[in-house]
């Protein structure tokens, strides 16, 4: 199989090592008209980390209790400000769209640059796309918890019901990338202010309001609950909810082809989306805790969203919930709108590479519209068919889900590995970078990325619940190999040949 290679989708695959400037990298980028504020905008919405444990809030719950979830959101900060150091510097040298899949190729020995940047790569795009696909379910439960708390015994929800509000919400987002977003960054601006503001409502009403009798013990009493496992395992297997808070992490690095001094503003905002993220999480947890004596309870709502229930129980008013709920939506979907953009631009940047098939449509900017098309509606379709798994198995769906932060992790560890493997040398972090990590605290932030790497990889794919039945399994394992044998099936057919990373040569 041979074809030309499109004359203005491909990126440089080769450097000097005395030629490390920022735009080096750099081929047919859209406009840059990303500021720093805004980027850092962007990053917060898509991460949302108080509404990221909002909607996931249950898994924490029923593996541990509150002990599980505060607990977990420091050591989740602190394993993830690790990884976030690990990206900003690397960022502050080699600011592109590909992130850490070029990352990995510029580290990595020469025999293996290709395979483990693809490998990366590979990792992040589904990473992205499975994000975009639990925030969208996650905005259409919801939408439906407003529909069924309100419309009260008369209404009975449907799969189908979800399934074409997720697809509605996916086609939307589709048609706001092309058409829209470009003329629009001050969407993110109100979707920064619109979630600052809930969360700073939900945290002081919520507590204020409830009558609740909450002691000190939500800090020690570690609640095991009827799910079998030990303890411990129980503990790490209920910490997907904070490790949640911060998937999408890698936003920034992604645009930063479209951002004004790459270079200096994308690694502040990888470090700032983690703090805020913290900032956010943490309190919004304490507050939600102290606000309802029986969190328990809440799992068995109808509304299938126990933090709707959790809401009208400690404020004693089901106006003010439904409030806070729909704002929670409203954010949810401009989060999925700056997923659905960071997505698009892995994937054009992918196949700007020459990874994937259709690499020379799927690597073009659109003259008239300034963006990637056809990865857009690549990644749109991609995200509609994960839709299409709902309707035939929940469980598979939340799986396939749970899946997002561990490839996510995979992608991130795999350059930290190869920077120990290097030795942090000058060659590839020059001492005049932007992010200057003193030496050994570089080790201990790059080894611990990687060690928490494998954690989740272990834990996030152990079922909910012991002993195992067939629905309680926790199908994140299969969704894995199904990846695998996807990515394995691109490389052997086109990667193999057509595929080349950036290099130092």
């Amino acid at each position: 199989m041979s074809r030309p290679k499109p004359p203005t989708t491909t990126t440089t695959t080769t450097t000097t090592t005395t030629d490390l400037s920022p735009t080096h990298l750099l081929s047919t980028p859209p406009p840059r008209k990303f500021t720093i504020l805004s980027i850092i905008a962007v990053g917060y919405n898509i991460t949302s980390s108080w509404i990221a444990i909002a909607a996931s809030f249950a898994i924490a719950i029923q593996s541990g209790g509150a002990v599980s979830l505060l607990y977990g959101i420091i050591l989740v900060t602190i394993a993830m400000l690790c990884t976030g150091l690990t990206l900003a510097e690397l960022a502050s040298v080699y600011p592109t769209a590909g992130g850490q899949y070029h990352f990995t190729s510029i580290l990595a020995t020469k025999r293996w640059s290709r395979v483990l940047s693809y490998a990366s790569g590979l990792a992040a795009v589904f990473s992205w796309i499975t994000l975009a696909a639990s925030i969208a379910l996650s905005a259409t439960n919801a939408l439906m918890a407003i529909i069924i708390r309100w419309r009260g015994e008369a209404y009975v929800a449907k799969t189908w019901h979800y399934f074409l509000i997720y697809q509605g919400l996916n086609a939307g987002m589709v048609l706001y990338n092309i058409f829209l977003t470009g003329r629009t960054l001050w969407v993110y601006n109100f979707g920064f202010i619109l979630s600052l503001s809930t969360f700073l409502a939900i945290t002081i009403t919520c507590p204020v309001r409830s009558t609740a009798d909450i002691d000190s013990t939500v800090w020690t009493q570690f609640i095991n609950g009827s799910n079998g496992w030990p303890n411990g395992i129980s503990f790490l297997t209920g910490l997907s909810t904070p490790q949640f808070m911060l998937s999408g992490l890698d936003a920034t690095l992604h645009l930063a082809e479209e951002c004004l001094q790459p270079e200096r503003i994308v690694p502040k905002a990888v470090i700032i989306t983690v703090g805020v993220g913290f900032l956010t999480a943490f309190p919004f947890a304490i507050a939600t805790i102290y606000s309802y004596k029986d969190v328990a309870e809440s799992l068995a709502t109808k509304t299938g969203f126990p933090i709707y229930t959790i809401w009208e129980k400690s404020t004693n008013s089901p106006t003010a919930a439904t409030i806070f709920l729909s704002a929670l939506f409203l954010t949810s979907f401009i989060a999925l709108n700056g997923v659905h953009q960071t997505t698009s631009r892995l994937t054009w940047s992918f196949a700007r590479d020459d990874a994937l098939f259709f690499s020379s449509f799927l690597g073009r900017i659109s003259p008239a519209y300034h963006v990637p098309v056809y990865a857009i509606l690549l990644d749109g379709l991609a995200v509609l068919l994960v839709g299409v798994v709902y309707v035939c198995s929940s469980t598979a769906f939340n799986s396939f889900i749970s899946t997002t932060v561990i490839v996510a992790q995979l992608s991130y560890a795999i350059p930290a590995g190869l920077l120990i493997y290097r030795r942090r040398s000058t060659t590839y972090l020059p001492l005049d970078r932007g992010v200057k990590l003193p030496r050994a605290l570089g080790y201990v932030v790059n080894g611990v990325c990687v060690a928490w790497a494998a954690v989740i990889m272990v834990f996030f794919c152990f079922p909910g619940q012991f002993p195992v039945t067939g629905g309680n399994m926790n199908y994140a394992s299969v969704v894995l190999v199904v990846m695998f044998l996807l990515g394995v099936g691109n490389w052997f057919v086109y990667a193999r040949k057509w595929y080349h990373g950036p290099r130092l040569e």
